[in-house]
């Protein structure tokens, strides 16, 4: 084996190690169907059945993964995503976007507020929260 085919057999194992990561730390939060996403994606490169089948998979393991051990999960999905990226090199872009999920990272949305008011407030965006003291202090 050749220096560069193993230097890209340890990047592929590693990029698998941090997706798996990704993938089960994700499967507690709500930003678990972002991540479905990908893996879907990443699943398909392998054709519409393989997409299915390792979809009811992940769907059984995100369903019980509060009761399953982390590390178990990171393995049994480690060892899926390498020998999937292996039949498939293609695959490797969406391979990598899953890697370089990180599961601290809050999802990207709008947070505002407005407290201890005395006049008009005008929020705009998505999600608004905040109350409206018209009372005279």
């Amino acid at each position: 084996m050749g220096a560069r085919v193993m230097l890209e057999q340890a990047q592929l194992v590693g990029l698998a190690g941090a997706a798996a990561a990704a993938l089960v730390a994700e499967m507690t939060k709500e930003s678990w169907a972002s991540m479905r996403s990908l893996a879907a994606r990443f699943f398909r490169r392998g054709g519409q059945e393989e997409e299915e089948r390792q979809l009811v998979r992940l769907d059984a393991d995100q369903a019980q993964a509060a009761t399953l051990d982390p590390a178990a999960l990171r393995e049994r999905w480690n060892r899926r995503l390498l020998t999937l990226v292996e039949d498939f090199p293609e695959a490797a872009e969406e391979l990598a976007a899953m890697a370089r999920r990180k599961p601290e990272e809050p999802q990207s949305g709008v947070n505002q507020t407005a407290e201890n008011n005395t006049g008009s407030v005008i929020q705009i965006g998505r999600d608004n929260s905040g109350s409206l003291n018209t009372e005279r202090r």
